[in-house]
C-alpha cells in the first residue's frame, strides 16, 4: 500500500507492507489506537510547559493531540545524523558515547571466532553491499533505536 501526501508543496510517500503490518510495531500501535479510541471528551485540551511558557490546544482525539504534541517538540528540537564518531566534535562525543552516566556498554558475544570476524568484517568493513543487504534484511526485526 503506497500512501502519497503533499507536504510544504512536496509529495511524500510511504509505503506501507505486510511485513509491518504483521510486526510488532504494528500491533503495538493497533492496541495503542484501540486503548485511546474515546478516551478524551467534549472540550479535552492538551497542554504544555508551565507557567508563561504553557500552551495548550483543544482536541476532540488522542490523534490530534498527539500530532500537536510532536509538532511543538519538533519546533525546540534538532536532530543531527553521524556517519561515524569521527564526524562529532568533542563535546557531541562526550554527550553521546563517552559520558559514563549516559552511556551502556553492552558485552556482543559471538561463540564462533570464524563467525564474528565474517559478521564484523561485514558490519565494519569497506565493502557496501553485504553491510546494506544485512541491514535490508534485518530491519524489521530491530527494536528500541534511537532514531
Amino acid at each position: 500500500l503506497r500512501i502519497s501526501r503533499r507536504h510544504h508543496g512536496n509529495i511524500k510517500s510511504s509505503i506501507i507492507t505486510q511485513d509491518f503490518v504483521h510486526g510488532a510495531d504494528y500491533g503495538a500501535l493497533a492496541t495503542a489506537a484501540e486503548t485511546f479510541r474515546g478516551l478524551l471528551g467534549e472540550g479535552a485540551k492538551v497542554m504544555r510547559g508551565e507557567g508563561d511558557k504553557q500552551k495548550e490546544e483543544k482536541v476532540a482525539d488522542f490523534r490530534v493531540a498527539m500530532r500537536w504534541l510532536i509538532s511543538e517538540a519538533e519546533r525546540t528540537t534538532s536532530r543531527q545524523r553521524y556517519k561515524g564518531l569521527g564526524e562529532m566534535n568533542p563535546a557531541q562525543l562526550w554527550e553521546t558515547t563517552m559520558d559514563p552516566n549516559v552511556r551502556r556498554l553492552l558485552r556482543v558475544q559471538i561463540d564462533d571466532a570464524i563467525e564474528a570476524d565474517r559478521v564484523f568484517t561485514m558490519l565494519m568493513g569497506d565493502e557496501v553491499e553485504p553491510r546494506r543487504d544485512f541491514i535490508e534484511t534485518n530491519a524489521l526485526r530491530a527494536g528500541n533505536i534511537d532514531v
